[in-house]
């Protein structure tokens, strides 16, 4: 296992070189608005994971992610120089969900805001209440 410093800046490489590539070279119009999030490695190294989001709904991800499959080969390529591992990490791409997940929150704590008494026109929490102290100490 590789010390955890190495895999940390092998995979800051990774995220670098991955999300120029996309967004420089790539031409497929599928792509749309991608943004490379992050990349983790295996543990042995030789696996990476390029985690993404699209902007758009389902049909856009789905494009996205058949234009990413079809240039995975072209993108390790890109990055194959400048990593220096015995084996070049195989590529492949992962839709981040969390990205939408967090869009949902949003939407919901904006809406419970809107039906909130106040409308949400006084966003903090009202003020601390001391617990009232035990009597008899």
């Amino acid at each position: 296992m590789p010390a955890p410093s190495r895999k940390a800046r092998l995979e800051s490489l990774l995220h670098r070189e991955i999300a120029a590539c996309v967004q420089r070279e790539l031409r497929d119009p599928r792509l749309g608005f991608v943004t490379i999030l992050r990349v983790e490695l295996s543990d042995d190294l030789h696996l990476a994971k390029a985690w993404y989001s699209v902007l758009g709904d389902d049909k856009a991800r789905r494009l996205a992610q058949k234009a990413l499959d079809a240039a995975r080969s072209f993108v390790q390529g890109h990055y194959a120089p400048v990593v220096r591992t015995r084996v070049l990490p195989i590529l492949s791409f992962c839709y981040d969900e969390g990205e939408a997940r967090r869009g949902q929150l949003d939407d919901l704590i904006r809406r419970a805001r809107q039906s909130d008494t106040d409308a949400g026109a006084r966003p903090e929490p009202p003020a601390e209440q001391k617990p009232p102290t035990p009597q008899g100490h």
